[in-house]
């Protein structure tokens, strides 16, 4: 009986594992009918993406583009940027143990796989569940594609999908040598280096054909993370890192033992060569100048995007990394060649401003301790009425000096900043040039004048004409909400402390980071657009002759800053200075409507001029790189005199009509005093558009939605008003839910940046054209602060590598502090018992003595040479001895 019940649970039970195993069978397939509903379309078009971009590629695209060329303003062909085309190396010249090293270390599988490795990917996958240790699944070939064909670093499905997809076409396309070729010349080594034969000669000034086999590790140890892994930033964990990589090396087979370990103990034997991309462009300001815009092009034509507001220190330590890395991969694009670059650069108006600038700072033949003349000069030129950069000096000479200070010379604006900071804001408050404020002690600490006292009531046109601190910073200290701070952050200062926010002392010129004087001549420019702001740029446009498109387009795009009324104020005010003020020197002789601020800062490191016409601004500033010298009185005199001596010649090469500052028809000027009268102000039409034709437009307005709704929906898209309004209610759900749950860590990134092209293809079923474009914004928007997230991510991390590092560094420092200490103290009784022996043998007059006090003098050096003390000895005939310290 019990035997009949077992063996009818025994069957029970086997009837049930079929229904188990169906059951999971189902479930495997709904989930995958699931994944397929949700990302089947999306998964469709990124593989027919993948086939379609594959199709056009051919071998001419991983070869060396033709050069960059720079032209002037005529068309003019002035400079060729690129890297030599000898730096493209066939397979055949290409050191084999560059190719074989990198097989090894990076792609083991590479002469197996057909583009995809499958192997790798599900080893990558485990090692990740596994081990929490993140290892590469993808193949050179798809390293190649990602980073040559693409150039998308970014980390999500449909990416990795297009990658794989080409990466297989790829395969089919070339041989295993041709891509190993097109990887081995394209891949980025860091510092502007594409390529291997680049990186040789940037890192050690060598042929790649010509590397020992631990130059080749290093190199075969940088494409992993080029930033992480930059030997001139962190030789350390590069030296690591090449160790590890010569070890594969040994473990392959593709060194011995014993050169493993003689090449390990090597120092690292970097000899940077810059001058193929620096000495390109060093001896003249203005190309240096045209890269340097071009560059930062190139990198908004990327994704990037400037930012001049940060929250804190952090955030904006996390954006200097991040622009830093960006810098150097675009520029080394540019470098890389293929694109056409227009400029406003005429090299007649740049060489003779020039001149006039270095005749002005004639007589200053004093040089600093590096050998570079002193004080230094930087000088920006911008066009009023375009914006354009005409011309930039960036010092004395660019013999030994190839610092361009009008790109990275940062110093204090002094007064100069009052007018941006403190005048044209209280302008716009309701101030007016003979308003009255009082000249009194204020600030924590006090504020000081440039003279001593205080002057009492005085009117703002009359503070500014004698630049008094004490006005400007009320001024600004009444702008609570420091809109001061928001001006500047739109006129793009690049260097703004986010801990100055709300910080009076602007007014008076205490940048924390300082300023330069094309951002200082592009602001005051915006005095004479009625306080619209251009971009500062000497680039009318950039092309890609390889895609047969135009990166780049400068359109003078204007950005409102301060108010008409307020920016005439400002101008007028200004006048007063060149007038009555301290500005008197900087009057032009041929031109009497010239406006302008005089600056300088305390112990006169730093003197500064910004003056102005109706149709140019000129910057100037002169002073110390390092604030190491005072300016003495004539010195402090030549930022206007070169104003003035530049300034004539423009407006003669200009042909400046002599008409004064345009000024707006709501103010009204008697003598010294300004009114506003708001009545007066003509209607433009797009006022009279909208007053007079409301009605019109409204009836209009709605013609064109009735008939949008009714014929384009139903007879090009065949929907009506109801499905249009669902498929955007689906986009607007999808945003609302991914701003539901904000990024709050990195490992989230990857499902946001998803999420993100989910609602991306959801509004591709938009018709709707303003719904649709209404959608884009959003999402550029989202996908902007994601990229912000993970580099404030990423900064973090690397911020966390470099605190182990220094605190290893430290410890190994302590360590061997305490092993040279210990060296010391074995060494002490040996030198007390020598040095009696050669007091003895002296006293005795020993035939040896000579070689006991060698050996006293062998055991002081090897004391010394572990950081020991011990005086130096002078023995006479008697053995007694004197010391010196040494």
């Amino acid at each position: 009986m019990r035997k009949k019940k077992m063996e009818h649970k025994l069957i029970k039970k086997r009837k049930k594992w079929p229904w188990i195993l169906l059951t999971l069978v189902l479930l495997v397939i709904l989930s995958a009918g699931g994944f397929w509903w949700k990302y089947g379309y999306e998964i469709k078009n990124t593989i027919a993406d993948g086939y379609s971009y594959s199709q056009g590629l051919k071998k001419s695209d991983f070869h060396p583009r033709n050069s960059t060329v720079i032209y002037d303003r005529n068309g003019k062909v002035i400079k060729k940027l690129a890297q030599s085309s000898s730096d493209y190396t066939p397979i055949k010249e290409i050191n084999p143990k560059i190719s074989k090293g990198l097989v090894d270390v990076e792609d083991q599988r590479f002469y197996i796989h057909h583009g995809v490795d499958l192997y790798a990917i599900m080893r990558s996958v485990g090692s990740t569940l596994l081990h929490r240790r993140t290892e590469g699944g993808s193949t050179l070939t798809q390293q190649l594609v990602k980073n040559v064909i693409l150039q998308d670093q970014s980390q999500n499905l449909t990416r990795k999908l297009k990658e794989m997809v080409i990466a297989q076409q790829l395969e089919k396309k070339f041989t295993k040598s041709q891509i190993l070729e097109f990887y081995i010349n394209n891949v980025y080594m860091g510092h502007g280096s594409y390529g291997f034969s680049a990186a040789s000669d940037y890192y050690f000034s060598e042929n790649q054909s010509d590397l020992s086999i631990d130059k080749i590790a290093m190199l075969v140890g940088i494409p992993n993370n080029p930033v992480y892994y930059d030997p001139v930033q962190y030789p350390e964990r590069t030296k690591k890192r090449r160790n590890m990589i010569l070890y594969i090396f040994n473990q392959r087979g593709l060194i011995s033992k014993k050169t493993y370990q003689a090449a390990r103990k090597k120092p690292l034997g970097l000899k940077l060569n810059e001058k193929k991309y620096d000495n390109d462009v060093s001896n003249n300001y203005a190309l240096s100048y045209a890269v340097y815009s071009a560059t930062e092009e190139l990198m908004k034509s990327s994704g990037f995007t400037m930012r001049y507001d940060f929250k804190d220190a952090a955030d904006r330590q996390a954006y200097d990394t991040k622009y830093q890395q960006e810098y150097e991969r675009a520029h080394g694009q540019l470098m890389d060649g293929g694109y056409s670059i227009q400029t406003t650069i005429d090299m007649n108006v740049q060489n003779k401003v020039e001149d006039l600038i270095k005749q002005t700072y004639a007589s200053c033949t004093g040089r600093t301790a590096n050998g570079k003349l002193t004080p230094q000069v930087s000088s920006t030129v911008v066009d009023n009425k375009t914006g354009d950069v005409i011309a930039v000096v960036g010092g004395r000479t660019t013999d030994g000096d190839q610092f361009n200070r009008t790109i990275n010379g940062y110093h204090q604006p002094g007064s100069t900043a009052k007018p941006i900071v403190a005048y044209a804001p209280a302008f716009e408050r309701g101030y007016l040039p003979q308003s009255t404020v009082i000249d009194s002690a204020v600030g924590n600490p006090v504020v000081h004048n440039w003279y001593s006292g205080y002057t009492g009531s005085t009117t703002v046109r009359h503070a500014l004409e004698n630049s008094i601190n004490t006005i400007a910073y009320k001024l600004a200290a009444q702008d609570t909400k420091g809109t001061y701070y928001d001006d500047m952050v739109k006129m793009e200062f690049a260097r703004l402390s986010p801990t100055q926010k709300l910080d009076p002392r602007l007014a008076i010129g205490s940048f924390r980071n300082g300023v330069t004087t094309t951002e200082m001549a592009s602001a005051y420019s915006s005095f004479s657009r009625g306080g619209q702001f251009i971009h500062p740029s000497n680039i009318s446009s950039i092309y890609d002759n390889d895609n047969d498109r135009y990166i780049y387009q400068n359109t003078h795009m204007k950005k409102d800053v301060y108010t008409k009324n307020a920016s005439y104020m400002m101008i007028n005010t200004m006048q007063s200075v060149i007038s009555d003020g301290l500005g008197k020197d900087a009057a032009l002789d041929n031109y009497k409507y010239t406006a302008g601020k005089t600056g300088s800062t305390d112990d006169n490191y730093d003197s500064y001029f910004v003056g102005m016409t109706p149709d140019f601004t000129i910057a100037n500033w002169t002073g110390d790189d390092k604030k190491e010298d005072s300016l003495n009185a004539s010195e402090r005199q030549l930022a206007m005199k070169a104003f003035k001596s530049v300034g004539e010649y423009l407006v003669d090469e200009m042909k400046q009509k002599d008409v004064d500052f345009k000024k707006p028809s709501t103010v009204t000027v008697s003598g010294n005093n300004l009114s506003v009268n708001t009545k007066a102000e003509k209607p433009s039409i797009q006022d009279i558009i909208d007053n007079d034709f409301s009605k019109y437009n409204t009836n209009q307005a709605n013609k064109n939605e009735n008939r949008l709704y009714n014929l384009d929906y139903r007879i090009i898209y065949h929907l009506t008003k109801k499905e249009e309004f669902k498929r955007e209610r689906k986009v607007q759900k999808a945003i609302d839910k991914y701003n539901d749950n904000p990024i709050i860590k990195e490992s989230q990134y990857n499902k946001k940046l998803d999420e993100l092209q989910k609602i991306r293809y959801l509004n591709s079923n938009v018709k709707r054209q303003s719904a649709k474009n209404d959608f884009n914004k959003q999402i550029l928007q989202l996908q902007k602060d994601l990229n912000l997230s993970q580099a404030m991510f990423q900064a973090a991390k690397d911020n966390k590598k470099v605190a182990q590092y220094e605190s290893e560094k430290e410890a190994i420092e302590e360590q061997r502090e305490k092993k040279r200490q210990n060296m010391v103290d074995k060494l002490m009784p040996q030198y007390n018992s020598q040095l009696q022996k050669v007091k003895d043998a002296y006293k005795n007059n020993d035939a040896d003595k000579e070689d006991q006090k060698q050996k006293l003098i062998d055991i002081m050096n090897e004391i010394r040479s572990y950081g020991g003390n011990v005086p130096d000895l002078k023995i006479d005939s008697n053995g007694n001895s004197t010391s010196t310290t040494n």
